[in-house]
């Protein structure tokens, strides 16, 4: 698809060449960010050996592992450009690119740690837990280390908390995080520095060690910059603190194009300390070009209208000229529900929009003819609630899901993988098994590692790999076209394993066996669910319109989608945003700065997923100034 030329005047000259230096593009909600970005990627790289030396690259990241991955996509359907997906350069995202270039070759020395390589901890990597020893041994007058992962470090070195959830301190006995607060802050920052020093650091506290390292080291940020002499980060709006002073530290080193891309009205990580008015203040910032996209190319004129009534910026949005999407003009559906009529009001709105939808063609043209509904609330236990409502089933708990051991979560997900007869992902998720079951830094250290044990010659791959396989034929023949729950998952770990020892088996073991405890039984999922992909989710088909398929979903969870149709609930009383203005209803919320408010954005986000009906169930509290909102449509 050819680019727009609105598309083409956001980051081309008027001769059709890519443009150079420090920009910021702002784009608006399915304005074809993802296309003008991987266009533009494409045509710097086209030349780029001419320009360069060849161990420059370009750095293609994101702060999101979705966005990274519709990109490489579209990079991959060009069949002249998989030279972007190969060294010198460099796509994936903001943390891998951190990792890989400055927290793991770097972060050591600032943690006070002289083991090595650190290592990552927490989610995403695996369940913290403070070992005994670690836990026992802290200094006194510090937090324990237990609350290693509810804090991390600012860009000026004060705590950050940033998760608040319930933990084990003893056995039956929780305890949440304390806020951070003067007489806390010294206590805090003494537990992460003891933790540190040990080799650990959670994600976060990798980007804040890669700053130090970068921030006290100029040869450390010259050679960087060098290195990528392009930048380019989507979903910049979601970028840390931290992370906008390692960009600006590189600037500072000699790095002259940086291209930032995303959308302010988007920003919805402010919980995890993204900071979105970084991202808008660039556009005062000297030497910055400014541009926009404002043309969506998913949402019909009536959902447009809305999200330029909700943003209030100053900026309208529209549909393409000439795009399918002009012609959808189905007026925006405010629909009052209350106590006693929440779940008729559900089943009728989605029953009206599935009869539309059953008599157009859908937005992605798929051949099927299959139109999805999105039911989207603002949290995971609303959007159970609701599924099971609709469905008539039961809810599923929410409780997070807690391994005793670093291993399980990668074994399962090695068995989920072999289970549906996908070898390659089994054979990835595997290796990261054994990576953390022998203590390794990198899975080439393992391969050696294991072929030295086994008293294999080094560097033998065959020989490896018949390791390998022996394991994963193993299990593959215990789960293979099975639908496993995680406490199905306790047989495997009595297989005769070559790779893992009696005593890692029998931890994983342990933590399978602890789903049939009444305590968590509830939460025995699915494996399919435990590592649900977008195409794996639940989706029910409407009993009359069988082509229209319905989710349940969050915001968070739907962001970067495209729905034919989004049903957006909300409730009397939202969590109090803690903009300002601060407020816990919807009808203040929808009066509010949406660059100041994170709670309207999430609205925002919500229904900007929807491309051809949009309708949203409102209390009576809030009917009006959801009405006022959407009545440019009417």
């Amino acid at each position: 698809m050819p680019l727009s030329e609105e598309q083409k005047r956001s980051l081309w000259d008027d001769a059709g060449h890519p443009l150079e230096g420090l920009q910021r593009l702002s784009a608006r909600p399915g304005t074809g960010k993802t296309t003008t970005v991987t266009r533009y990627c494409l045509d710097l790289a086209a030349s780029w050996q001419e320009r360069h030396e060849p161990w420059q690259g370009i750095a293609v990241l994101s702060y999101t592992n979705v966005a990274k991955d519709e990109v490489q996509t579209r990079i991959r359907k060009n069949g002249a450009a998989h030279v972007l997906l190969r060294s010198p350069h460099f796509l994936g995202t903001l943390d891998a690119f951190i990792n890989q270039h400055l927290f793991l070759p770097h972060g050591g020395k600032v943690m006070g740690y002289k083991g090595g390589r650190p290592s990552l901890v927490g989610e995403p990597y695996q369940q913290w837990r403070a070992s005994w020893p670690l836990h026992n041994s802290s200094p006194a007058d510090a937090f324990k280390p237990v609350y290693f992962d509810c804090y991390t470090m600012g860009k000026d070195a004060q705590p950050l908390l940033i998760d608040k959830s319930p933990r084990m301190i003893q056995p039956r006995t929780t305890a949440v995080a304390k806020s951070v607060s003067d007489s806390n802050a010294p206590k805090i920052s003494l537990m992460k520095q003891y933790v540190w020093s040990t080799g650990m650091a959670l994600q976060a506290d990798a980007n804040y060690l890669s700053y130090q390292a970068v921030k006290g080291s100029p040869a450390i940020a010259k050679a960087l910059a060098r290195r990528f002499p392009v930048l380019v980060i989507d979903e910049a709006q979601d970028m840390t603190e931290v992370q906008h002073a390692i960009v600006d530290t590189l600037i500072g080193a000699g790095l002259q194009h940086v291209v930032l891309v995303g959308d302010e009205n988007q920003a919805i990580y402010e919980w995890n300390t993204a900071r979105p008015d970084l991202f808008t203040g660039r556009a005062m910032a000297t030497g910055w070009r400014v541009s926009r996209l404002k043309e969506s190319y998913r949402c019909g004129p009536p959902i447009c209208a809305a999200l330029t009534t909700m943003a209030a910026d100053g900026i309208t949005l529209t549909a393409g000229s000439g795009a399918k999407n002009a012609s959808y003009r189905t007026a925006v559906d405010v629909r009052l529900y209350d106590d006693g009529t929440e779940l008729t009001t559900l089943q009728e709105v989605i029953d009206t929009t599935a009869e539309l939808l059953a008599d157009i063609a859908p937005h992605d043209g798929n051949s099927a003819g299959i139109k999805n509904l999105a039911v989207i609330a603002r949290s995971g236990e609303d959007a159970r609630r609701l599924h099971a409502q609709y469905t008539g089933t039961a809810a599923v708990g929410t409780h997070r899901t807690v391994w005793d051991s670093p291993l399980t979560r990668d074994f399962l997900k090695t068995v989920h993988h072999l289970s549906r007869s996908e070898t390659d992902q089994a054979v990835r998720a595997y290796e990261q098994v054994l990576v953390r079951a022998g203590g390794h830094s990198t899975a080439a250290d393992m391969r050696l590692a294991t072929l030295q044990r086994t008293s294999n010659r080094a560097g033998n791959t065959l020989a490896y790999r018949v390791l390998l396989f022996t394991d994963l034929k193993l299990i593959a023949s215990h789960v293979t076209g099975r639908l496993l729950r995680i406490s199905d998952c306790v047989t495997c770990t009595d297989l005769p394993l070559i790779n893992l020892n009696h005593s890692q088996r029998a931890a994983i073991r342990r933590d399978c066996f602890s789903f049939t405890e009444p305590i968590k039984s509830p939460q025995d999922r699915l494996l399919a669910a435990l590592f649900a992909a977008r195409d794996e989710r639940t989706w029910n088909a409407h009993p009359k319109h069988q082509r229209v398929r319905i989710l349940f979903a969050t915001t968070h969870a739907v962001k970067g989608e495209t729905h034919d149709a989004v049903v957006f609930y909300t409730k009397h009383r939202v969590a109090a945003c803690r903009c300002p203005q601060s407020a816990g209803t919807w009808k203040s919320v929808l009066q509010h700065s949406i660059l100041e408010c994170e709670t309207k954005r999430i609205a925002y986000v919500a229904c900007s997923r929807a491309a051809q009906a949009l309708a949203v169930l409102a209390p009576a509290g809030s009917l009006g100034a959801w009405q006022a909102l959407t009545r440019p449509s009417a």
